[in-house]
């Protein structure tokens, strides 16, 4: 078996990096999720075939399992995202009911408040006009 250069394997390794930053070149790789990513799709973004990479080749191990490693913790990782955004979405759904109780409240004392000053200027016309025909 012929081994892959070494300069092949750290394109290998810069494309890997690349692709875990999601800064890859290749166009169909950018914004790909870390659980899609395998040594076929590293060999390509590093800019080989998809076979590339060989697990049966020594220098080629580490990588491999490198990428093995970095997807099985972002397929753990996803209950536990799943789990934050279910209760995320709940204390949302709180706000939402709190934030339309306030509104109402509002809405409700602004409209008192309104009632009120009416109620003011009425009583206020009548003190005028009583006021004025008394110093008739």
């Amino acid at each position: 078996m012929s081994t892959p250069s070494r300069e092949g394997l750290v394109r290998c390794w810069e494309a890997f990096e690349r692709l875990k930053a999601g800064t890859a070149k290749v166009a169909a790789h950018i914004g790909l999720p870390a659980t899609r990513i395998t040594a076929g799709i590293v060999s390509v973004e590093a800019g080989f075939d998809r076979g590339y990479l060989k697990k049966d080749r020594a220098g080629d191990r580490e990588l491999i399992a490198a990428i093995k490693i970095y997807r099985d913790q972002a397929n753990t990782k996803l209950p536990d995202i799943l789990l934050q955004i279910k209760i995320l979405e709940e204390k949302l759904d709180r706000e939402v009911v709190e934030h339309n109780v306030s509104r109402d409240v509002l809405y409700k004392v602004v409209a008192q408040n309104l009632q009120l000053i009416e109620r003011i200027r009425t009583l206020e016309n009548k003190l005028s006009i009583s006021g004025n025909m008394k110093s008739m």
